[in-house]
């Protein structure tokens, strides 16, 4: 059987992780927060009407400074 795992830690990983998740990449993810967030608005229209429920959020437009 093909085993992968995800991973998820807010504070972030030591190098020693992050040199062994490169050695597994095809079986295991790390996540920090901003992979988190950046995944949760990429996929949050995809996600189940459920969890969108217990995780509300609403898309926001701004301008962007083109100098920036």
């Amino acid at each position: 059987p093909i085993v992968q795992g995800l991973i998820v830690s807010w504070g972030g990983f030591n190098r020693f992780v992050d040199r062994e998740a490169r050695q597994l990449f095809f079986q295991m993810r790390l996540w920090d927060q901003s992979e988190l967030v950046k995944n949760i608005q990429r996929h949050y229209e995809h996600l189940p009407d459920q969890l969108q429920a217990e995780l509300p959020m609403r898309r926001i437009w701004t301008l962007v400074d083109e100098d920036m």
